[in-house]
Parts: structure tokens; sequence; C-alpha cells
């Protein structure tokens, strides 16, 4: 079994932050269980020097039916992902996007998991980077100045560019906004 990411510090990464290429990544899901549940939409941002470095989006057709919570959650319902490429044709696309970065998001821990427990069904290896959970950060850095630490609180509270939508990249764009936000106040 894969061992569960370890926050590491700013400082173990050994290298300069503004020499650091991070990648936050969110994912959209027919539910919360890696090993029953499926990838329905992959977002992911590619940030260095405090500048978007690229985009990656894409649906994905889960092969099983959205639950109505879901699509009430997410917009996403079957028909919207009905033509989308299964999770097994865009893998190796977001594993070269990915590159060496630093794995960013806000509750990265579910994010990688899904995405390890894809690359295993399919047979492939990826995504054993280092990691950065937002929402570890932020209960460090700012826990007092919010009432919770969940991102749209985040997002509304620090009146971030981009706001979460229980969309993938809309959700990672407000996670690389929040990062930004975070390294500055830990430089502080």
């Amino acid at each position: 079994a894969a061992s569960t990411p370890r926050q590491r510090s700013f400082d173990e990464l050994g290298t300069p932050l503004h020499e650091v290429t991070f990648c936050v990544i969110d994912l959209e899901t027919t539910g919360t269980n890696r090993e029953l549940d499926m990838i329905t939409e992959i977002g992911a941002v590619k940030v260095h020097g405090g500048r978007c470095a690229g985009t990656f989006q894409t649906l994905v057709n889960p092969g099983r039916a959205i639950s109505a919570q879901i699509t009430m959650l997410t917009g996403l319902c079957d028909t919207v992902v009905a033509n989308a490429p299964r999770i097994e044709t865009v893998l190796g696309s977001l594993i070269d996007f990915v590159g060496d970065s630093v794995i960013v998001g806000h509750n990265v821990g579910f994010d990688v998991g899904f995405l390890r427990a894809a690359c295993r069904r399919a047979d492939r290896p990826g995504f054993d980077g280092t990691v950065i959970y937002t929402v570890a950060l932020a209960r460090r850095l700012v826990r007092n100045e919010v009432p919770d630490c969940k991102l749209a609180t985040l997002a509304a509270r620090f009146h971030l560019d981009h706001r979460p939508s229980h969309r993938a990249l809309d959700d990672a764009l407000a996670t690389a906004d929040l990062l930004h936000l975070l390294i500055e106040r830990a430089a502080g």
C-alpha cells in the first residue's frame, strides 16, 4: 500500500522558493472512495516564480453513473462526461504536465490518492513526489483569521482572484492563489 504523503517544510524542499515549480491539482470524482469511485474531472495549474506557467484541464468519463448528489455539487452529469476520455487515456499527459513539480492541493491527499489508484489500475507509476497541503499551511498561518479553513472560506476572506466552484480547474486556480498568499505569510 502506498504511504500517505507527508507535508514537508519549505526548508526541507532544499531549493529557494522562487526556483520551485509547483503543480496545483484538483479533481472532481464520483465519490470519496478512491478504490470504488472514479475521477470525473482534472484541473491542474503549474506555477513558477509566482506566475502561472500553464494549465491542464479535462473532463474524464468515469465509466459509471454520476450520482444526483455529485451532479448537484459539481454540475457534472453522465451526459456532460459521456464523450470525455477515460482516465487511462489522460494519465500520461497529466504525468508529463506535472513532471518533477512539487504537487500542491488544498486536501492533496484526496487527489493524489485518487491519482495513485488510477495509476495502479492502469499499471503506471506516478505521483510519488513532494506534496504540499494548503489546508495544513492555512491552519498554521491564518487559522485565527477565519472561521474554518475550507477553500471557499479562505478565498472569500482573502479576496483571492479565483473562487472555488467544485469544478477542478476553478478550484486549482483558487488553490494556487491561496498558495501564493500563504507563502507570503510564511515569509513574513
